[in-house]
C-alpha cells in the first residue's frame, strides 16, 4: 500500500505578518509526499510581496494570486479540481503546523481506512507573537461520543511513524461514529480531509462563496463517513484580535464568539441542508437508511433543537425550494412522513401550502 500524498492548501488574505510562517511550518513537514498550494484572496497588506519570497523555495509549491477575494470557501473551491493529494489539509494563514503534523494524520487515516472521513488533531493556541497561551484547545474531546481507535490488522498498513509513535496516536485517538452529532474537533487548520469526501460534499459557490470551511464540512463529512480526533498537539491555532470565530483563547464551557459570529456559523452549517436537499438522489444512493440522519447533524453543534430547526424559516425555503428532489429521491409518502416528524404536523401543513404555492406561481411563469 502507496502512501497517500497530501495537499495542503493555504487561504490568506491580509496575513502578510503570518503567512510566511504558516507556508513554512507545511514545507517542514517530516512527511514528504505533499503538494502545498497557496491561494491569496487579492490581498492589499504585503502578503503578496511575502509570498513572492517563497516562489522558488520548493518544487511542492505552487502560489496563486486571485484578483478578487473569494474568501475562504470560494479560494478552496476555486482550486479542488487541481489538488493531486487523497487527503487535503486547509491552512489558515494565521496559524501553522508542527512538523509531525502529516505523519499523524495520514498515519491514522491508514489505520482507520473507511472508517473515517476526515481526522481532526489536538492544537496549542497562540497569540500574535506565537507565543503560548494555552496547551491545548478547550473544547477538543470534552463530549463523551466516540470509540477507541483499534487499528485492525496494523501489518498490512504503511508505518509512517515509529512504533512508540503509532502506539501513542492509538491510545490518543477516538472515532466518532456517523450518527454521533455535535462538534467534537479542533477548528480550521487542525483537520485533514478525504479528498472524495469534500468533492462530493462541496457547495454551490455563488450561494455560499463566504462560508468557512470547518463550519461546513466538518459536521458534513462525519455525518457521512465518520471521523476521528488526535488529542495530541499538531498545530497551532493564533488568536490576534482579528480572528472571525473568536479573539479570545477557548475556556472549557465557556464560548467567546461573538453573536455576530454565531449567526454566521449557524448561516454556514445551513449550506450543508442546500446540498443534501439539491442533491438528494445522490446522497440517498450511498447512504438509504441515514440521509434524514445526517440532515439533522448541522443544528446540533448550535445547540438548536431538531423542530426548531426544521421550522426555521430559511431551512423551511431551502426544503420548499427542492421538495421535488426529496420526493424524487425518498418518494412523497416518505418525504411527508420525515418532514413532519421533525417539524411537527401543524408546521407541517402550513410547509406544504408554501410548496403549493411555490408550485403554482412556478407553474403560471412556465405558461
Amino acid at each position: 500500500m502507496a502512501s497517500p500524498k497530501v495537499s495542503f492548501v493555504i487561504i490568506n488574505y491580509n496575513y502578510g505578518q503570518y503567512v510566511a510562517q504558516a507556508i513554512s511550518s507545511v514545507l517542514s513537514q517530516d512527511y514528504c509526499e505533499f503538494e502545498c498550494v497557496v491561494v491569496d484572496n487579492n490581498s492589499t497588506d504585503s502578503s503578496r510581496d511575502v509570498i513572492r519570497q517563497f516562489e522558488n523555495a520548493d518544487d511542492r509549491l505552487r502560489i496563486e494570486y486571485l484578483d478578487r477575494n473569494l474568501n475562504q470557501m470560494g479560494g478552496f473551491l476555486h482550486v479542488i479540481d487541481r489538488l493531486t493529494g487523497e487527503l487535503v489539509n486547509i491552512v489558515d494563514a494565521d496559524d501553522f503546523l508542527f512538523a509531525n503534523f502529516a505523519a499523524f494524520h495520514v498515519q491514522l487515516h491508514l489505520d482507520c481506512g473507511d472508517r473515517v472521513a476526515v481526522t481532526s488533531g489536538g492544537v496549542c493556541e497562540v497569540d500574535g507573537t506565537g507565543a503560548l497561551l494555552t496547551p491545548s484547545y478547550a473544547f477538543f474531546l470534552h463530549s463523551k461520543a466516540g470509540a477507541a481507535v483499534c487499528p485492525g490488522d496494523a501489518d498490512a498498513v504503511p508505518p509512517l511513524l515509529s512504533q512508540p509513535d503509532r502506539e501513542l496516536l492509538w491510545r490518543q485517538s477516538t472515532l466518532i461514529a456517523p450518527h454521533e452529532h455535535g462538534w467534537h474537533w479542533s477548528p480550521g487548520t487542525a483537520n485533514m480531509y478525504k479528498l472524495s469526501f469534500l468533492k462530493r460534499t462541496r457547495p454551490v459557490l455563488n450561494v455560499v462563496n463566504s462560508t468557512s470551511t470547518d463550519n461546513y464540512f466538518m459536521p458534513f463529512l462525519s455525518a457521512l463517513g465518520g471521523s476521528a480526533c488526535i488529542d495530541i498537539p499538531l498545530s497551532a491555532y493564533r488568536i490576534h484580535g482579528r480572528n472571525r470565530y473568536s479573539d479570545d483563547p477557548a475556556s472549557p464551557g465557556l464560548r467567546s464568539s461573538s453573536r455576530q459570529s454565531a449567526i454566521r456559523t449557524a448561516t454556514d452549517r445551513k449550506a450543508m441542508v442546500r446540498t443534501l436537499a439539491s442533491r438528494a438522489r445522490d446522497f440517498v444512493t450511498t447512504h438509504p437508511h441515514t440521509f434524514w440522519t445526517i440532515m439533522e447533524a448541522t443544528p446540533v453543534p448550535d445547540g438548536v433543537s431538531r423542530h426548531d430547526y426544521f421550522n426555521d424559516s430559511a431551512v423551511q425555503d431551502i426544503l420548499a425550494e427542492h421538495f421535488h428532489e426529496l420526493v424524487a429521491a425518498c418518494g412523497e409518502a416518505r418525504t411527508n412522513s420525515e418532514l413532519r416528524a421533525r417539524m411537527g404536523p401543524k408546521s407541517h401543513d402550513a410547509f406544504m401550502a408554501k410548496v403549493r404555492v411555490r408550485n403554482a406561481r412556478a407553474d403560471r411563469i412556465a405558461k
